[in-house]
């Protein structure tokens, strides 16, 4: 997140509104991602990567959006930032009802976890996400 819209959020008493407004299109997103996947809801991308890792003893999601340059610069933006992170995943945990920890992976997509993965978790996504790109 850039200083200027930093300085937007973290000036006003009501973060999580303020990244609302400043980015709709990206709280959507995550909201949507969120109950899919505390649901269970299919996707072709998650599931091609399951198809080359094979099942992990971790719950994980991961979805690839094309042609959404405006949506992955600002899901960059708000989960390369630590605080804004912890306050989405903090939000979102709470709307579902469970935890959910997000990440960006590979260049359009996005990670939705039950914990922070670790690096010998997160390398084998990694690489079946770029193969199948």
């Amino acid at each position: 997140m850039d200083c200027k819209t930093a300085t937007l959020v973290y000036q006003t008493e009501n973060h999580l509104e303020k990244i609302r407004e400043i980015f709709p299109e990206a709280w959507k997103f995550l909201e949507e991602v969120s109950f899919a996947y505390v649901q269970g809801t299919y996707d072709k991308f998650d599931s091609d990567i399951r198809n080359l890792v094979g099942e992990k003893p971790f719950k994980f999601r991961m979805v690839h959006r094309d042609d959404r340059d405006q949506l992955t610069k600002d899901l960059s933006d708000l989960l390369g930032d630590i605080t804004s992170r912890l306050l989405l995943e903090k939000h979102f945990s709470q709307v579902v009802g469970q935890q959910v920890f997000f990440s960006t992976i590979c260049c359009n997509s996005h990670l939705t976890t039950d914990h922070e993965l670790t690096l010998e978790e997160v390398l084998p996504l990694q690489r079946a996400a770029v193969k199948l790109q």
